[in-house]
């Protein structure tokens, strides 16, 4: 199996270095692409995200945008990546409580509005409409398995990991953009 993380991981940063070469918000994204393939390995086993690595992973890509920032000295680029963190961290916690307070159904997990951070912060990079790009994207690649899993059960319910999906629909856009 670590064979398979460490393969999947390394063709990922070799794409990402392929396709973002020179762009300064390469290191932010390989540190994304390393943060994240390990929390889709965990979040797939355990439907959990663990905070300390979200965190870590969170830090570093901001580290990296920081970087890109000072390098190319476009600050409107890390102000949208913030300003995009903000809002899809707030639309993802929205989602979380609209859910399970009034709804009383567990759409998606806490640890996914962490995640959201992030993706909102890499998206926003490139700026404000990648967001729904990012999270359209990821629908796309959430649909097949949660239809495979609503075949499996027989149940309208689907317990599957988010944050792989929105992993992959994120990085997919920022790929495509470059």
């Amino acid at each position: 199996m670590k064979y398979w993380i460490n393969g999947g991981t390394a063709a990922l940063m070799a794409l990402a270095t392929w396709r973002l070469w020179m762009d300064p918000v390469l290191p932010a994204v390989l540190v994304f692409i390393f943060g994240g393939m390990l929390l889709s390995v965990i979040d797939w086993k355990h439907h959990l995200l663990p905070r300390k690595w979200v965190y870590y992973t969170l830090a570093g890509a901001s580290a990296g945008l920081v970087f890109a920032a000072l390098v190319s000295q476009d600050w409107t680029a890390l102000l949208t990546a913030a300003i995009g963190a903000v809002v899809l961290a707030n639309g993802f916690a929205a989602v979380y409580f609209l859910g399970t307070k009034f709804l009383g159904m567990k759409i998606i997990g806490f640890g996914d509005v962490r995640l959201a951070f992030i993706l909102g912060a890499l998206l926003g990079w490139y700026g404000l409409p990648y967001l729904i790009t990012g999270m359209v994207a990821a629908v796309f690649v959430a649909f097949p398995f949660a239809v495979v899993k609503l075949w499996q059960t027989r149940k309208f319910t689907v317990n599957m990991a988010f944050g792989p999906p929105l992993m992959l629909g994120t990085l997919i856009v920022i790929l495509a953009h470059a």
